[in-house]
């Protein structure tokens, strides 16, 4: 798929210990509307098929819903919509939405505990229950969802009891499982928040092959195939998508080549891989490795095209 990215603000009503934008609640940001819209207009009419919209919390800033009606109005055909959800509580403004077509709603979903959502994002324990209302009012406006869950600390061992809750309750369209990017604010929350990928491969496992015994759209992010044996096959193909970002002032030409060149490092273990050629593992996350390093490898035998 062909589409734009646009990295809308960096405010955000949540304040998440990981967060990878480490976007603030404490003073409000304005669009920058004359960028984004000269990004729109030469952008138009070359093949893009989607617009995806991300922050921070999008949908709390002034201009949003003028972004929108420009992508809109530019004939760009569907726009897909990262949030936390809690603004689809309203659900005229959810409409709203959906009528300037936001076909897709990726929303976040860490956890099933009142308290450890309050901890985890700084808010008020009611948020929950808030954010579950907003999922369950984009599906029930007709519009898909995809959920987004982080594997950290304090939610690997109730992963699958997360997982069986959106399945059940939320009832998405595709639940995406990621490994924790420790950049950001999840960088100075690592002893916090940060686990080893030793410890959650297991639980990861169990999750996938609940979801797939549900029937439902299952991929894994930011996980080392060497780690995932037959699990690989879930793992999101980003070379499938060039999205063309635009993140403030600049423009990256392939955000997927981005993140694999300038966010991943790689280890002796990983040059005769077959995933690196296949473009499927860019090596780990820098951060990762100058926490942990590679001692938690050691073991792990590289897939070499030979197999």
């Amino acid at each position: 798929m062909k589409g734009l990215s646009i990295h809308l603000t960096d405010q955000c009503n949540q304040s998440c210990k990981f967060c990878v934008v480490d976007s603030y609640q404490e003073r409000k940001e304005a669009v920058n509307m004359k960028t984004i819209k000269k990004f729109l207009k030469e952008n138009s009419g070359q093949g893009y098929e989607i617009v995806n919209i991300h922050g921070g919390e999008s949908t709390i800033v002034p201009g949003f819903i003028e972004v929108l009606t420009m992508i809109k109005e530019y004939g760009y055909p569907q726009v897909s919509l990262q949030t936390n959800a809690r603004t689809l509580k309203d659900k005229e403004f959810t409409q709203q939405l959906i009528d300037l077509n936001v076909k897709t709603f990726v929303t976040s979903f860490h956890t099933i505990s009142e308290k450890e959502m309050a901890d985890l994002a700084n808010v008020d324990e009611t948020w929950l229950g808030e954010i579950i209302q907003g999922i369950k009012n984009a599906k029930e406006l007709g519009a898909k969802v995809r959920t987004n869950t982080v594997v950290y600390k304090k939610n690997r061992n109730q992963l699958v009891d997360i997982i069986k809750f959106i399945v059940k309750e939320l009832k998405v369209d595709h639940i995406n499982i990621s490994a924790m990017h420790p950049a950001g604010r999840a960088y100075k929350n690592f002893e916090e928040v940060a686990p080893r990928l030793t410890d959650i491969i297991e639980p990861v496992k169990q999750a996938v092959d609940y979801v797939e015994s549900q029937g439902t759209v299952v991929t894994l992010e930011g996980f080392a195939p060497c780690m995932l044996g037959d699990y690989t096959k879930y793992i999101v193909d980003w070379e499938a998508s060039n999205f063309k970002l635009l993140y403030h002032m600049f423009v990256l030409p392939n955000y997927a080549d981005f993140m694999t060149s300038k966010t991943r490092t790689l280890g002796v273990m990983c040059e005769k891989c077959i995933y690196k050629k296949d473009k499927l593992c860019g090596g780990m996350y820098n951060e990762y490795i100058e926490k942990y390093g590679w001692d938690e490898f050691k073991n792990v035998k590289p897939i070499l095209e030979t197999e």
